[in-house]
């Protein structure tokens, strides 16, 4: 799995969650760096995921819908066995580290995306209540 962020958001993503774990997991950062030409970025996209790629497809979180590193993840979805999961937390992160590779690939972002939506709370009302 592979995390594309804007700036070293994806990076500090993937070190926080190796650091929870207390070991390195399998999330591999994609720093997309704002002077580099797209054509560029896709190369190095594209063989990162080919590096990624186990035979059970190849699961991108991004930080923001159309965003830069969003847009490029989204044109792989033609071209290889790809998922695109945007808004990525760290508890996102951490699902997606400790997911079984040979998950189904639909299940995966399911469970994957269901973890990120059920972190976020509004601390202040629940402690109030």
């Amino acid at each position: 799995m592979i995390v594309a962020t804007h700036g070293r958001l994806g990076e500090v993503l993937v070190e926080t969650t190796n650091m929870i774990l207390g070991r390195e997991s399998a999330l591999r950062p994609f720093i997309f760096p704002e002077d580099e030409a797209p054509k560029a970025s896709f190369k190095r996209l594209d063989s990162l995921i080919r590096k990624c790629e186990t035979g059970h497809g190849v699961i991108i979180l991004v930080d923001l819908f159309g965003g830069t590193p969003g847009t490029l993840a989204l044109s792989m979805l033609d071209e290889q066995q790809v998922e695109v999961l945007t808004g990525v937390n760290q508890a996102m992160a951490l699902a997606a580290a400790t997911i079984d590779p040979k998950h189904d690939l639909r299940k995966a972002c399911a469970a994957i995306v269901k973890s990120g939506k059920d972190s976020i709370k509004e601390a202040g009302a629940l402690l109030k209540t």
